[in-house]
């Protein structure tokens, strides 16, 4: 795409180890509990997936879209998988701040749902709001994206995310076919590195996102809701709250995690987060998330102290993106893996919906 350069990277050689309990006598490579498919906005089908998983050294895969749960259809198909890779069903729910810190909803902050049955009715019934409401809202933002000069249209994303959970990276990608859209970012930039020489607010947004690398520039731009320029994006119009989300989850039979913590600490800081760890209102954190390591060992120490569950997660939403996981901290993915042995461990989950057994 034209925002984001990647490149092909060369797969170190990995090691193994091999486990007791369900993953016995399995050879584990890394594992990745945090990963999307084109069901939410992955481009890969879940069998695609877990081939690039497998070829980029991977052994243990978590399914966990963006508000939505796997058809019928495709767990039939995953059920006739082969492969050496282990899979499992999850989700990745988007939640509303707690009370206490304002509510009201929050782009970034979702929770992981590892192991929920994708056939419970209250969970599939909030996938289903929250899909109307994306759709919705996508509209809004294409509206407002086109009052910034921008060229996209709402039948872009529809095309884009093939009718089914429109989300933000969707309409990246749409922004990413048109080559005039690159001259509106680079515009954009400008300003905003003009506006930073004066605003140590700004300015620190602005070094961050530089340093997340070209990927981030359409969220801390414009796509998020403390982003550079504040009337484009557009909040869910509908949403449940942080305690209603994991109670959804544990209804739905899974164990809730906080994703990515290091896109919502400024409003979930260290003290608050290990409140709500303490407290059990999430049963764990993801201590690896995608490719920003800088939290890692912070979130490592608050797992340590309060006796957490922690999840290792790619994020995984490009075909590439595994392998860059592996290419640019190795003792990282290396530390993946038994992740998920630990987790079935400690909560004895119900495996009928993965190829564990």
């Amino acid at each position: 795409c034209s925002i984001v350069a990647i490149h092909r990277i060369r797969i170190a050689e990995t090691g193994i180890r091999f486990l007791s309990g369900p993953l016995k006598q399995m050879k584990l490579l890394y594992e990745s509990l945090h990963n999307h498919t084109k069901l939410s906005d992955g481009v890969l089908s879940h069998l695609e997936l877990l081939d690039v998983a497998e070829k980029a050294g991977f052994g243990v895969i978590g399914f966990t879209d963006h508000d939505l749960l796997p058809s019928k259809e495709i767990l039939n198909e995953l059920k006739q998988y082969k492969g050496k890779v282990k899979w499992f069903i999850g989700c990745e729910l988007s939640a509303a701040l707690p009370e206490e810190l304002g509510g009201g909803e929050s782009s970034n902050f979702h929770i992981v749902g590892l192991f929920t049955d994708p056939f419970n009715k209250d969970i599939l019934n909030h996938c289903a709001k929250m899909q109307e409401s994306r759709i919705e809202r996508m509209k809004m933002i294409v509206k407002n994206l086109t009052g910034l000069g921008f060229k996209i249209t709402v039948e872009d994303c529809f095309e884009e995310a093939g009718d089914l959970n429109v989300g933000r990276p969707h309409i990246v990608r749409v922004l990413n076919r048109y080559k005039e859209n690159g001259a509106v970012q680079d515009r954009l930039m400008r300003r905003m590195e003009e506006v930073a020489k004066t605003d140590s607010a700004v300015a620190e947004n602005y070094v961050n996102m530089i340093k997340l690398g070209e990927i981030s520039y359409p969220y801390g731009l414009y796509l998020s809701n403390d982003a550079f320029i504040s009337d484009v994006y557009v909040d869910h119009l509908y949403y449940k709250d942080m305690d209603a989300i994991v109670d959804l989850i544990h209804g739905a039979g899974g164990v809730a995690l906080l994703a990515h913590w290091h896109t919502i600490q400024k409003k979930i800081d260290e003290s608050t987060l290990r409140k709500f760890l303490s407290d059990k209102r999430l049963d764990g954190i993801e201590v690896a998330a995608g490719f920003y390591p800088d939290n890692d060992e912070k979130q490592k120490k608050i797992v340590k102290e309060i006796g957490t569950l922690a999840m290792v997660g790619v994020d995984m939403h490009l075909p590439e993106d595994f392998e860059k996981f592996v290419f640019l901290d190795k003792r990282r993915a290396e530390e993946s893996t038994g992740t998920l042995q630990r987790v079935i461990d400690r909560i004895k989950p119900n495996l009928k919906y993965s190829n564990i057994s």
